[in-house]
């Protein structure tokens, strides 16, 4: 369980810097971050939506392995 908080804390973090880069590349009209800001208009106005989820999957993730290594 662990494993598959921490990973999608991992993927979160990754696409919230994704969101992050296009945000700001858009306004140049780069090609593939008008496609991303396109695909989610909320997370390219505020990419740290995904940041707070992926710091609360990581809080969970590193609780199961407390959790686990105590029993």
């Amino acid at each position: 369980m662990a494993a598959i908080l921490f990973a999608g804390a991992v993927l979160l973090g990754a696409a919230s810097l994704v969101f992050y880069e296009a945000a700001g590349q858009v306004y140049l009209g780069t090609s593939w971050a008008t496609d991303v800001c396109s695909a989610s208009k909320t997370f390219c106005g505020h990419p740290e939506y995904l940041a707070y989820a992926a710091g609360v999957a990581l809080v969970l993730a590193l609780g199961a392995k407390i959790g686990s290594a105590l029993q």
